[in-house]
């Protein structure tokens, strides 16, 4: 019973963490209840986010707007400020989950 429960906090986990929803504020006590093979799962599943959340920015970043559509430089401002942000969060994030990984495993 208590693996199943163990099993879905890691789930929930990484669920938000891939989801994007999770709180902009780590708890690191969310991770003292995996198992080190789920914290290496959710590790992985973190820096592939982070991976691929820095490849859009960087297509946004190099976007070339036509010069008719206004705004547009504007807006793609935005979605890479947006982006940075989610990668700052799940570095974060990752953070938490490589400390109490470190301590326990």
């Amino acid at each position: 019973m208590r693996q199943s429960s163990v099993a879905l906090s890691v789930a929930a986990i990484a669920v938000a963490t891939l989801a994007g929803c999770a709180s902009g504020s780590v708890d690191p006590s969310a991770y003292q209840t995996a198992s080190c093979i789920d914290l290496d799962t959710s590790i992985g599943a973190n820096s592939k986010e982070i991976t691929a959340t820095a490849v859009r920015r960087g297509k946004v970043d190099h976007w070339e707007p036509p010069f008719w559509m206004a705004g547009a430089k504007r807006g793609a401002e935005v979605v890479k400020n947006r982006q940075t942000a989610k990668i700052e969060r799940l570095q974060q994030q990752g953070g938490a989950m490589t400390s109490e990984r470190a301590r326990r495993c």
